[in-house]
């Protein structure tokens, strides 16, 4: 009986996509996980280091393949291990490792040392997974010479046939808001004036900390309801009410909830960033940041009565994103590499 090939897969949060291409592996491969604990402050950091090396240096040899989520400070040990004694490496690059927004102190490249991390890892692995052609042109950028492949992230949802038709003239935006930051590359000020520019309409902020509306100048308009982070599988019946889903994100690499929105029959509305124009393609509007604008597009969307008449638009357009494709891509691409 054949043994299956052995893959160590590393990170530094089992987020829901990071979940998502651990079971896609685990089909194929004998995967071990393997956590490294980012930690505020040089001692703490150091000791992740120390653990991480070590355990590389005993165990590195037992596997076929290294697989890393994002390329950062915890990816050169892997990757400089890979190099050296000959096995391969692969790193998901997500687009925060490609990205420098001192203004919000965002981006691996904010921090010089983790940059560096970051490029010595997209240069020398075998092979980059971007999750976006957005991301990928940055990594090319960035690297040169890397070897980068485009396999678009994935939401494990089946697509859905039988619409609600009966909408509410709602306008909902989702995302995990717990700090200034997040408010502001998540775009929830514009968000916000552009409901108080739109009165006549209901809005939903899903997932946000209402403490960090009191941060900021003005007071959350009546017609905008602000609704505390809930579970995931809750999400379905906002995106089922609403009539239209907007992103004004300021760094978006992907879009999860974008996907999750159209799913549920939601018309899109993203700003011209990163990988989302990408999603929507004809199946929404891209629009720069200007709120006269946004608030023209969403006042002649709501007056629109067939709001669905792009259903099937819709199911080519989510095709890419499913994880059907990204399953058969991934398995394809790493399968023609470690099983030679």
């Amino acid at each position: 009986m054949e043994h299956k090939k052995k893959i160590l897969f590393i990170y530094t949060s089992f987020s829901s996509f990071v979940k998502t291409d651990f079971e896609i592996l685990s089909v194929t491969y004998d995967v071990k996980k393997y956590s490294f604990k980012p930690s505020k402050g040089l001692y703490k950091t150091a000791m992740q280091f120390i653990r991480q090396f070590l355990f590389l240096l005993f165990n590195i040899w037992k596997y076929d393949a290294v697989f890393i989520w994002f390329a950062d400070q915890h990816s050169f040990l892997p990757v400089l291990f890979g190099k050296v004694i000959g096995i391969n490496s692969f790193v998901v690059v997500g687009g925060y490792d490609v990205i420098k927004m001192p203004e919000l102190n965002y981006g691996v490249f904010t921090s010089k040392i983790r940059g560096y991390f970051a490029v010595f890892s997209m240069k020398h692995s075998t092979l980059n997974f971007a999750v976006s052609k957005n991301v990928a042109r940055r990594t090319s950028w960035i690297t040169r010479k890397s070897n980068t492949h485009l396999i678009y992230n994935c939401v494990n949802i089946p697509v859905k046939n039988n619409l609600q038709t009966k909408k509410e003239n709602l306008i909902i935006t989702v995302g995990l808001i717990e700090s200034r930051r997040t408010f502001l590359l998540k775009g929830i000020d514009t968000f916000i004036k552009v409901a108080e520019s739109l009165p006549e309409f209901k809005f939903m902020i899903i997932g946000i900390n209402k403490n960090l509306i009191k941060e900021f100048p003005g007071n959350c308009p009546a017609n905008l309801e602000c609704i505390e982070p809930v579970a995931h599988e809750e999400l379905e019946r906002y995106y089922k009410r609403a009539k239209i889903y907007c992103q004004f994100s300021r760094s978006e690499s992907f879009g999860v909830s974008i996907i999750e929105a159209m799913n549920f029959g939601c018309f899109p509305i993203v700003t011209n960033v990163g990988g989302m124009p990408e999603i929507v393609k004809s199946g929404g509007i891209v629009t720069k940041r200007n709120i006269h604008e946004i608030a023209d597009i969403i006042e002649k969307r709501i007056e629109n009565k067939t709001h669905v008449h792009w259903e099937s638009k819709r199911e080519l357009i989510l095709k890419p994103f499913l994880f059907s494709t990204r399953k058969k891509k991934l398995l394809e691409a790493i399968g023609k590499i470690i099983q030679k």
